[in-house]
């Protein structure tokens, strides 16, 4: 009695009791005259309901006072009263008429209040046929996922997500009947998500084409462009935890051996240096070809490519100065003892080369002039009346010959010449 005075004082706190006589279960009730209309059946106030109270908007009405019981009078979850599995319960909370329109099922009485939440296949059966429809076993690993589980599809790799947590929530059968691997059924519902985002991969999953293409998510999954990933190496922003954050983590133990150069350089082949990611291997030095290139790579970023890359040396304009500068200034300068011209020798050697063959086209062009000189009286024969003409053309070519000769000789104060 006591408890039932204070459900009056909670819910009709003026004292005033609903009028049901006024209410005609033919016609369409407002939610608030359906959940009095339950308090005073459930007070035992009135004895029933009206007749054939769920005939019009039954699943409305049934949903109505559903969720009354559970949120307003009993402050309970609809999962916890499936738990329990009572029997009885629709039954002592004065709501016998709802549990027969569903059968009798707990699952559908629920269900039917709180559709997201009680899924038809939940402590309940259902029919033979319900799993041949794809759209079904879709919905239910929807469901899993995303109400039951709380995961973003997004983030299912991160998710501990087995064959367990299909039986535990009522998919055993559809799980074991229709795909028996959990990435399968992940691929079958989320089939925009990469092959990596649906939990472990295979081994033999990682070819070349997979591995860059990886890479290349988790970089733009970031919202980094791939010129930044120099800096947030060094900043730390970018390392292995970043791939294991990403459920990469066997793919960059494995496949690029711990190394994020070798990680980016297969997403973008060739478009970086091994030390813009930091320290490389010893041995990395042992290559002439490799000291070269990181010089070259230097003196490029400081303005100077190619055969300017001589005269800056020179001039004093690249220095070692200049290197340290660079993470890799300090390991060439050591390399090189301090001598700057040693690293880039190839440059040197190749002008000297160049030097080499001016001298002789320099003795041609000389051998060139004496032949003209000498073959002018033998064109007065041969041309006559056009001897001026010939003469003319013939004076052009050798003046042409003498700048080109000035200028090699300019150039051969460089080599004592």
């Amino acid at each position: 009695m006591a408890q039932k005075i204070e459900m009056i004082r909670r819910f009709f706190p003026n004292g005033i009791l609903p009028d049901w006589q006024k209410l005609s279960a033919k016609s369409r009730l407002d939610e608030i005259d359906i959940t009095n209309l339950y308090l005073l059946v459930y007070l035992e106030i009135e004895p029933k309901f009206p007749s054939h109270f769920l005939r019009r908007n039954g699943r409305r009405r049934a949903a109505i006072l559903t969720r009354f019981l559970l949120e307003k009078i009993l402050n309970t979850t609809p999962e916890k009263i499936l738990r329990e599995k009572d029997e009885l319960f629709f039954v002592r909370h004065k709501l016998k008429n709802v549990y027969r329109y569903f059968h009798y099922s707990t699952n559908r009485v629920l269900g039917n209040a709180y559709p997201d939440l009680i899924p038809p296949w939940l402590n309940s059966r259902i029919k033979s046929n319900f799993w041949d429809d794809q759209k079904n076993r879709i919905a239910a690993i929807h469901w899993l996922v995303e109400n039951r589980l709380g995961y973003r599809p997004e983030a299912i790799y991160r998710m501990p997500l087995n064959k367990k947590s299909f039986a535990e929530n009522g998919l055993s059968y559809m799980f074991n009947r229709y795909y028996n691997s959990v990435p399968r059924a992940l691929r079958a519902a989320y089939p925009d998500l990469k092959p990596w985002e649906l939990g472990n991969t295979p081994s033999s999953f990682w070819t070349t084409e997979h591995a860059a293409e990886a890479v290349r998510w988790l970089v733009n999954k970031k919202g980094w462009r791939p010129e930044e990933l120099p800096q947030k190496v060094r900043t730390k922003e970018f390392t292995r935890k970043t791939f294991s954050e990403h459920g990469l983590a066997t793919l960059f133990e494995k496949k690029f051996h711990k190394n994020i150069f070798q990680a980016v350089n297969a997403a973008w082949p060739n478009r970086f240096k091994p030390w813009q990611f930091g320290k490389v291997p010893t041995d990395y030095w042992c290559d002439e070809r490799n000291i070269f290139e990181a010089s070259q790579w230097i003196a490029e970023r400081e303005g100077y490519t190619g055969t300017k890359i001589v005269s800056a040396i020179r001039n004093r304009e690249l220095t070692f100065e200049i290197f340290s500068k660079y993470s890799i200034g300090s390991v060439l300068r050591k390399i090189s003892r301090g001598q700057i011209e040693k690293i880039f020798t190839p440059l040197f050697w190749a002008e000297y080369l160049n030097f080499l063959q001016e001298r002789m086209l320099l003795r041609k062009i000389k051998q060139q002039k004496t032949t003209l000189r000498k073959t002018n009286f033998l064109y007065l024969l041969l041309y006559g009346f056009f001897f001026r003409t010939v003469q003319q053309s013939s004076t052009e070519l050798d003046a042409r010959y003498e700048r080109i000769a000035r200028r090699i000789k300019r150039r051969s104060v460089l080599y004592g010449d």
